[in-house]
């Protein structure tokens, strides 16, 4: 930077980049930076440097001083005390005038600006969007700025918001010094999104779960700033890292390619942060399609600051059962934690002295002048919003659970009762009534050892996958399909056949596989074909006509026996279909398929020949849950490429129970010596002629003892629920290395 630079009132983004941090602030240092990439798209503007803010502030510092001085001696809990601060240094600021040669230079670089268009007027804080801390929203921002007064106006607004409560509030929460922050102001010209637009938020990383696989698009129509404040229910649209494929587009507000396009953006904003910073950064970005030219431009950049930070892994779980709490409102979670508290509901700021800290923030919307409460709080629930508005960003990076969207918590949650609100059951969070016992564990990425058995786990759903991935793991052993067209779809195939949407089907399919695979990439994920029963089947919309009614489902028409039959071969087809979409058309090439209950060497034959037949190109596995299975193993394995027990069923059907039975329910043991021994006896054919085996069953989830004998047999691995993956694979590395110790 020459000196000229460094004197200057007004620079271009074009002449900026993140090394004039301290002459234009975070956001504008950044827009310099992402101007001048190739292959990112950003408006044109310029900044108003703290060279400016600091002369037309000068007259006024001390007493601003010693106002935020005496705040600090006295604490920042006194949320009065801080209104009433901040309105006096707000009020002082926006009193004075500004000097003409400051309003010449203005008007001169307005002018050269596109005069069809309006302008943003953006504060940029040198204290803000750092790897450490965002401050997002902490200073204003104005939008449809159109006349030169309007525009002096709005400069002068957003020198006066550095000392808004929230904004003054968050700079002593973070340890910035008052004398050391300073304001600029950006000048952008405006991206129409307004005209038939869409606009929205981007993460690099799925902002829940740190898993980095996904990329998260939050996009609805009109301007962000709707967006940013609550006000709509956006979109959550998912495109994959490695190929840039979109997963996830519910209402299609732009098209897949554009999703894409704008993936690519932000990947390469991250890789040229990750460069200039020297570090693993995420990144949270603002973007906007303009209604009239269909052009997107990427508005502002910032480091993701939660998860760019974690070394561990909270997790949070329920002692009691949750089921016997009444539940009092639904949405959206943020933050994988569970918080309890007297429910305390505000319409608005005006009794914010009546909060109290540790309660339970119930509000339609939070914006920043609510941030001094939301500190205070223990979980926060709002009727509006999605996972990137006001409340969610700000509760996440506090470090507070929240349910955001659900349309009535306000009406259904009284006020002064005991609420716990948790955000540890996948993509719904809930507030119960009442105080069910919880607790949590600390997970240290640094501490798990690798284990020569693969610890692989059992996904019931996609909405727990993303979650599930950040636990160490080896994959997943066991994926349902049946799970996934129960939550996903919850018609019967043969139905949407007959009605001719089986498109639907397969579209809904698609996207819970493709959800569960994306999350584990690279890693293999084994998605097991449907194994409804024909009872189970039949309670799906419009499945009873097309059931048989039997005495019992549980070892009738199920697995391999329907796949290959004449009354169900074409809807199997369409589970082969969805699994070669996401395959071929996702690049999610670490999906491998498995088929169940396959009773004889016939059905294996003919099923495998039908798989093959519908163009599934991936590791093919059969479940080993018969005692035909271990005692043919090696004719059944012509056909498959490995076994996977299924410990349920192999017990039930070693033991000639029927597990869903309570009358017989006392004798249901895996842990017999007879099934125990046909599960060693099928290890150890899988170990003589070369072929992978594995177990995922539910055993080694709920007994220790159960785990060390499949180790001792020599298993390649076994799939466990994902409560218990750290627990086992440390039991699982301290077995192996007694036995390497003994042997």
């Amino acid at each position: 930077m020459d000196t000229k630079q460094s004197n200057a009132t007004i620079l271009w983004f074009k002449d900026l980049c993140l090394d004039y941090l301290s002459l234009v602030g975070g956001k504008n240092s950044s827009l310099g930076e992402l101007i001048n990439l190739d292959g990112v798209k950003v408006p044109n503007g310029y900044a108003i440097t703290t060279n400016a803010f600091d002369e037309f502030m000068n007259p006024m510092k001390s007493k601003i001083l010693q106002a935020t001085s005496r705040l600090r001696e006295d604490g920042f809990d006194d949320v009065n005390l801080l209104d009433k601060t901040s309105k006096e240094i707000r009020s002082m600021i926006e009193a004075q005038s500004f000097e003409r040669g400051f309003e010449i230079e203005i008007a001169d670089a307005f002018k050269l600006l596109d005069p069809k268009r309006n302008v943003a007027v953006r504060s940029s804080a040198t204290a803000e969007d750092l790897p450490e801390a965002s401050f997002a929203g902490q200073q204003d921002t104005f939008l449809n700025v159109s006349t030169l007064s309007d525009l002096l106006d709005k400069i002068k607004r957003c020198f006066s918001s550095l000392y808004t409560a929230r904004a003054m509030s968050y700079r002593f929460e973070n340890g910035f010094p008052e004398d050391q922050v300073s304001l600029s102001v950006g000048v952008q010209e405006m991206v129409r999104a307004d005209w038939n637009g869409v606009s929205g938020v981007m993460f690099t990383i799925d902002t829940e779960t740190g898993n980095d696989n996904l990329l998260l698009i939050t996009p609805h129509r009109g301007l962000g700033e709707a967006l940013v404040q609550g006000q709509v229910k956006p979109d959550e649209v998912y495109v994959l890292r490695h190929s840039k494929k979109v997963i996830q587009n519910p209402q299609k507000l732009l098209k897949n390619e554009l999703f894409s396009e704008l993936a690519h953006q932000a990947l390469l904003i991250e890789a040229h942060y990750r460069k200039k910073y020297g570090k693993n950064l995420y990144m949270d970005i603002e973007w906007a399609q303009d209604g009239e030219t269909k052009d997107i431009y990427i508005l502002q950049a910032r480091p993701e600051t939660i998860h760019t930070q974690a070394v561990s892994y909270k997790r949070y779980f329920f002692i009691d059962n949750k089921d016997d709490f009444e539940p009092l409102a639904t949405g959206r979670p943020v933050g994988i934690k569970i918080g309890h508290g007297k429910s305390c509901l505000l319409k608005d700021i005006s009794r914010m002295d009546a909060f109290q800290k540790g309660q339970v923030l119930v509000t339609r919307m939070t914006d920043p002048d609510w941030e001094p409460i939301m500190k205070k709080a223990s979980a926060i629930v709002t009727d509006l919003g999605g996972r990137t508005c006001h409340a969610a960003i700000v509760a996440r990076e506090m470090g507070i659970p929240c349910v955001v969207g659900t349309e009535s918590g306000t009406k259904t949650i009284p006020e002064g009762i005991d609420v716990t609100v948790s955000c540890v059951e996948g993509e719904q969070a809930r507030a119960f009534r009442g105080l069910p016992r919880y607790d949590a564990e600390e997970i240290s990425f640094d501490n798990i050892p690798e284990t020569r058995t693969q610890i692989m786990l059992n996904v019931g759903s996609p909405d727990g996958a993303l979650a599930a991935a950040r636990l160490p793991n080896d994959g997943v052993g066991l994926a349902r399909l049946e799970f996934i067209i129960a939550s996903h779809v919850g018609q019967h195939p043969l139905y949407l056949l007959k009605v001719g949407r089986e498109d639907f089907f397969v579209e809904k399919l698609t996207t819970g596989i493709s959800r569960i695979a994306a999350a584990f990439y690279p890693k293999p994920v084994i998605f097991r074909f449907s194994d409804f029963k024909s009872n189970e089947y039949a309670n799906l919309t419009g499945g009873k006509p097309f059931e048989p009614q039997e005495e019992n489902p549980m070892i009738g028409w199920r697995g391999a026996s329907r796949y290959y039959d004449d009354r169900y071969r074409e809807a199997f087809k369409l589970e082969c279909h969805a699994m070669k979409s996401v395959m071929k058309d996702l690049g999610l090439d670490n999906v491998c398929v498995m088929v169940p209950f396959v009773r004889t060497i016939e059905e294996a034959e003919k099923v495998r020949s039908l798989i093959d037949d519908q163009g599934v190109k991936t590791q093919v596995y059969m479940m080993c849950e018969i005692p035909s299975n271990v005692i043919m193993a090696r004719e059944f394995l012509q056909y498959f490429d490995g076994f996977s027990i299924g410990s349920n069923d192999l017990t039930q059907m070693t033991l000639g129970l029927d597990r869903d039975s309570a009358l017989v329910a006392h004798l249901y043991n895996e842990r017999d010596p007879s099934v125990k021994a046909l599960i060693a006896q099928v290890i150890e054919t899988c170990k003589d002629i070369g072929k992978k085996v594995g177990l995922c069953g539910q055993g080694p989830s709920d007994f220790p003892d159960f785990a060390e004998f499949l180790v001792k047999c020599g298993i390649d691995s076994f799939s466990v629920t994902p409560d218990v993956a750290v627990t086992t694979r440390l039991l699982v590395a301290k077995l192996e290395a007694q036995f390497a110790e003994e042997n």
